[in-house]
């Protein structure tokens, strides 16, 4: 290999190497100051680069942030999709994915995220719209896919997966969810505390959504669970 075409392959390996120190930098930021607290020089001096090299890279501060949010709640999503794709009965589905959901949103990473967003998120609409498209709303996309095929394959019978999902997700994880945004400092909660609500939210849902013959394996009855 000539020295020319050395130069050239580690050119592309260096930039995106600052790449990923701008956005590794933009979310600590992004934590400990919020989204107008951030500001392009605290990033460049926190990650290296320069201003030329992140407009080059993101627009701006805009899309820096943009791009930084997309890629956290990307891999947060992805997490929680994997955990849907088992050929596990749908209790045992149910139960890993809400506990999956439950222990994440309860990190101090994504209280202070969560915390941020209630309170600066009217401001910048584009990038929790753009937030929501790829967390929230798409871990209900793929939960309502789920369910649908699992009432396809005879195990649920759910008429409306969408709004399923929606109301499972808010069984799962809603009061926390708002305890969260309106409280300094929410209580934290063991892993006691989130197996019992996780277990009592899916028994909850599957009493109402398994199909008869799923209820038998269960052992419920048409109205529920039966006492063990």
């Amino acid at each position: 290999m000539t020295e020319t075409s050395e130069t050239q392959e580690k050119q592309p390996n260096r930039g995106s190497a600052r790449r990923r120190a701008m956005m590794d930098a933009a979310w600590q930021l992004l934590l400990e100051k919020g989204f107008s607290g951030v500001t392009l020089n605290d990033v460049i001096a926190r990650s290296g680069g320069s201003r030329t090299t992140l407009y080059e890279a993101f627009g701006g501060k805009d899309g820096l942030l943009a791009a930084v949010m997309t890629e956290q709640c990307s891999e947060f999503s992805e997490e929680l999709h994997i955990s849907l794709e088992s050929d596990l009965p749908p209790r045992d589905t149910l139960m890993r994915f809400a506990k999956k959901l439950a222990t994440e949103i309860l990190t101090e990473e994504a209280i202070r995220f969560t915390q941020i967003l209630f309170t600066e998120g009217q401001h910048f609409r584009p990038m929790i719209d753009n937030f929501i498209a790829h967390g929230p709303q798409s871990t209900r996309t793929r939960l309502a896919r789920y369910l649908r095929r699992q009432t396809e394959a005879g195990f649920l019978a759910v008429e409306d997966p969408d709004c399923s999902a929606e109301m499972f997700i808010s069984m799962v994880v809603g009061g926390w969810q708002e305890q969260m945004e309106k409280v300094h400092n929410p209580r934290s909660h063991s892993t006691k505390q989130i197996d019992q609500r996780v277990r009592t939210a899916v028994d909850i849902f599957l009493s109402g959504m398994a199909s008869i013959n799923y209820r038998e394996t269960l052992g419920q009855t048409r109205d529920g669970f039966l006492p063990t």
